[in-house]
């Protein structure tokens, strides 16, 4: 542990800008264990946590992507994302989880934000694709250098933007990668001025279609009816597009859900029986024989 720990600290020296990350208790029964990991592309280290079951490897494993909040000073307090309630039903269930904290959010600090779209009135979500993909794309190459991951079995997962950003890396073709699931993906959420519409829809729509046969593998497309983030519409848009350009996958809208104004299923403990259903709803869809 004091090892850990110690790690914990030499984090915090190398990521820059980051908000101090203090020395922490890590959780042993999750494995959890802190990395820095470089993103050659960008001349830059993010901040990424690892947690594995406590068994032997070679074990599944999934990329998990946080989200975007409203402001840039919130962005910058999410620390390492430790969303756990989804982490724990992971490694429950016998996976590693592998969770980066992308160039500008939290722990990994930096200046710029490595998936910033712009404006809502001169958006550019390519470039916010491209960004959050070098991130993304940067930690699955660091995988692939750890002997207790099956490097034929991994899922990319991500919430809201982060969501966004397993979609559009997915489109790179990463191999091994067997699925994605994105829990209401998107951009341009504008929760506390406009609920439920995001700005710019779009354009979102447009980039969607124009990967959707780049990605090999089938999505996962899951919201809430009242997410403030993401609304129906919205939702709908985004996802007929894709599967209309030839995109394969599957979309689930919930009935209203009570935690974070409809945009907090996955992250929540009442929200796991639900999204748990839908992922194994969707792994015998489409014969997808990892464990779940």
């Amino acid at each position: 542990m004091i090892r850990l720990l110690l790690l914990a600290l030499a984090v915090a020296g190398c990521a820059g800008t980051a908000a101090p990350v203090r020395a922490e208790q890590l959780d042993a029964s999750l494995r959890e264990e802190i990395h820095s990991v470089p993103v050659p592309a960008a001349d830059a280290k993010i901040v990424v946590t690892t947690y594995r079951p406590r068994a032997w490897g070679p074990f599944p494993w999934i990329v998990m992507s946080h989200g975007t909040a409203p402001t840039p000073e919130a962005n910058r307090t999410i620390g390492r994302y430790r969303s756990l309630n989804p982490i724990r039903e992971w490694v429950r269930r016998g996976y590693a989880v592998i969770v980066p904290v992308r160039r500008g959010y939290g722990a990994s600090g930096g200046e710029k934000f490595a998936d910033s779209y712009g404006t809502c009135a001169r958006p550019d979500f390519r470039r916010a694709g491209e960004g959050a993909a070098l991130d993304l794309l940067a930690t699955i190459e660091w995988a692939r250098t750890q002997s207790d991951l099956d490097q034929k079995r991994w899922l990319l997962v991500g919430q809201s933007a982060g969501g966004f950003a397993s979609i559009y890396t997915a489109s790179k073709r990463p191999e091994g990668l067997v699925a994605v699931l994105a829990f209401a993906p998107g951009r341009g959420g504008r929760p506390d001025t406009h609920p439920g519409l995001p700005c710019a829809p779009d354009p979102v729509a447009k980039l969607f279609a124009s990967i959707a046969t780049d990605i090999a593998v089938p999505v996962l497309w899951f919201y809430a009816e009242n997410d403030a983030y993401i609304g129906p519409a919205a939702a709908k848009l985004w996802f007929e597009s894709f599967r209309a350009a030839g995109g394969r996958g599957d979309f689930v809208m919930l009935p209203p859900f009570p935690e974070a104004r409809g945009h907090g299923v996955y992250p929540s403990a009442a929200g796991t029986p639900l999204w748990t259903a839908a992922v194994a709803t969707f792994f015998r869809a489409h014969q997808i024989t990892l464990p779940f």
